[in-house]
């Protein structure tokens, strides 16, 4: 289990001002509902470590009414930075997360025998962009550099499957760099459907591998 203090990670990305409209005019930045976005663990995720990439955040659609919560509770957190903020952070999320489409429609959670408890979810880019546009370059290098690895250095994940080509492209450096073994969902339109799901097994198929070796590793202790 982690010792880090999460909450105050939390705030480190919520308060960061390093991008501006000035550096990437596709970011989408103010002190309400467009703040930066960390990311989420489940309870479990120190028994599977188990890490999804996307992009960045996309802009609320249909779920904007749940977005009010949780962007409510970003703030919270960012103006009184402590654990009890935190706490409420995450039950925020707990209720959201289920609802995006990250799982299900672009990760096979269930396929790889994992709940939504059992991950963690975060961004190479943290900012959300106007019409969901990709970030762009100096957006990625910012968040590479001020929070992407000190996140896959403090979650230490055993797999990272990035959720999209882009996200891999852009962030797999870091990634390969840990010795970290990884895969991407491709999500191009272009694809067959028989592409598709040869992309899907493989990703299943280093996941559950990750999982084995871990349970071979406890089992052997």
């Amino acid at each position: 289990m982690s010792t880090i203090s999460w909450y105050a990670e939390f705030v480190k990305v919520i308060s960061c001002a390093a991008c501006s409209r000035a550096t990437d005019s596709n970011i989408l930045r103010d002190a309400d509902e467009n703040i930066p976005q960390p990311g989420y663990f489940g309870e479990n995720y120190w028994k599977r470590r188990v890490a999804l990439v996307g992009q960045n955040p996309a802009t609320p659609k249909t779920l904007e009414r749940q977005n009010r919560p949780y962007t409510a509770a970003l703030r919270g957190l960012r103006d009184t930075p402590n654990e009890v903020k935190y706490q409420e952070l995450h039950t925020v999320l707990q209720t959201f997360i289920p609802q995006w489409p990250v799982h299900g429609n672009y990760f096979p959670l269930a396929e790889c025998g994992l709940s939504l408890e059992d991950i963690a979810y975060f961004n190479v880019v943290r900012c959300r962009t106007g019409r969901d546009a990709r970030p762009g370059i100096n957006s990625v290098n910012s968040c590479l550099q001020n929070h992407f690895g000190r996140w896959l250095d403090n979650l230490a994940p055993r797999v990272v499957v990035f959720i999209g080509k882009w996200a891999a492209d852009r962030a797999s450096q870091e990634v390969e760099r840990r010795g970290i073994p990884f895969a991407f969902m491709n999500r191009q339109r272009s694809l067959s459907s028989s592409e598709r799901s040869q992309n899907r097994r493989a990703v299943v198929q280093l996941v559950c591998v990750s999982d084995a070796c871990r349970n071979n590793s406890v089992r052997r202790h």
